[in-house]
């Protein structure tokens, strides 16, 4: 490219479809295991998960028009920030075509975004993991065009093989499937307003679940499982499976993971972990969704999270879920075997510093909408 007009970045247009999900294909995350994130068959199904509202740009040759040498979507989702329901962007998706590196792109993708931020006080936030070293380095050298990143938080995101328990004292909880009756009773409902108190925390609606909104896509009422005492529901879980709109495909095996995958993974069929599939196909998790537990009470969560693992992750399937790493309910993950990934979360501005403005306390991460 010879200068900057031959990148044109505009919305996204459904007739793109195609296009984005090449990119998505040309663009993986290198490492000893090499990674595509795909959103077979309709991108866009998949971004009306990410985001109720997604705002997705793409950026293409001046003189190719289709040929996209880079995307990112800015949508936007309602969150609750210091108690109150927020729309609040979420930058993701970024994805920048190898024809297209070398800054050019990057700088008319930012440049769109702060148009599109130009309202005074307006913030979003991402999460970079911590093995993609290039949007950190970017990041932490700073450059003329990009908002200010603020480091706000550490998520470790854990992969847990099925068939696996824990031994703890007898809580009296029963477990069972969430019912219509359930959103008559508005007993989810309570708990996702009750978790109002975590910034961040989802603004859900159990009747936009029953309508079949696209942000709810593939979930039923039965996909949620809640844990009573005395009679009364005190903590609710999701099993999120979206592996119809959403893939992590494997590309490359570094050699010497190659080789010892078949062998891993007979280790991990005896005694439990991680099922590393063969080139060109998928993973096969579930993702754990909309956790509220009454008082933060890690022992509730333990129960749904037991019941989740002994009875819906079949073999060769992962359960995933993520917390940031001062959140309470951490812990109860940490002593189950899994995988483990690191992220970083950053609040993003261009005028201000988000962080003083938010209340402190526990902060929520929605792995399934990541």
């Amino acid at each position: 490219m010879a200068d900057n007009r031959e990148v044109l970045v505009r919305p996204a247009r459904p007739d793109d479809n195609a296009a984005l999900l090449d990119l998505l294909r040309r663009t993986p995350q290198m490492g000893s295991v090499t990674l595509t994130f795909e959103r077979e068959p309709d991108f866009f199904s998949g971004a009306l998960v990410a985001c109720e509202a997604p705002q997705v740009l793409v950026a293409e040759h001046g003189e190719r028009p289709g040929h996209l040498l880079g995307m990112v979507d800015i949508g936007q989702r309602q969150q609750y920030i210091n108690g109150q329901p927020c729309r609040v962007g979420y930058l993701h998706d970024l994805r920048i075509a190898a024809e297209g590196r070398g800054g050019r792109v990057l700088g008319a993708l930012f440049r769109a975004i702060a148009t599109a931020m130009q309202t005074p006080g307006s913030w979003m936030e991402a999460v970079i993991l911590e093995d993609n070293l290039i949007p950190l380095g970017i990041v932490g050298r700073g450059r003329a065009g990009l908002p200010n990143f603020y480091p706000n938080g550490r998520i470790t995101t854990s992969l847990l093989p099925g068939r696996q328990s824990r031994r703890h004292a007898d809580s009296g909880l029963q477990i069972r499937a969430a019912s219509a009756a359930d959103a008559d009773a508005q007993a989810m409902q309570q708990l996702w307003q009750q978790a109002a108190s975590r910034q961040g925390f989802p603004v859900y609606e159990v009747e936009a679940l029953l309508a079949g909104s696209p942000y709810y896509l593939g979930l039923r009422i039965e996909d949620y499982w809640l844990a009573c005492l005395d009679g009364q529901v005190v903590g609710v879980v999701g099993v999120w499976k979206q592996k119809a709109f959403k893939q992590t495909r494997v590309a490359r095996y570094s050699p010497w993971l190659a080789a010892l995958r078949r062998p891993y993974n007979l280790y991990s069929r005896l005694f439990g972990g991680l099922h590393l599939p063969a080139v060109g196909d998928t993973f096969d998790y579930l993702h754990l969704h909309g956790l509220s537990v009454r008082n933060d009470d890690p022992l509730v969560f333990q129960a749904l999270l037991e019941h989740v693992l002994a009875h819906q992750v079949q073999p060769r399937q992962s359960l995933v879920c993520g917390f940031f790493d001062d959140d309470p309910l951490a812990q109860v993950v940490s002593r189950y075997r899994r995988q483990t990934l690191h992220s970083r979360h950053f609040l993003l501005s261009y005028d201000h510093d988000p962080r003083p403005a938010q209340a402190h306390g526990h902060r929520h991460v929605e792995i399934a909408r990541l």
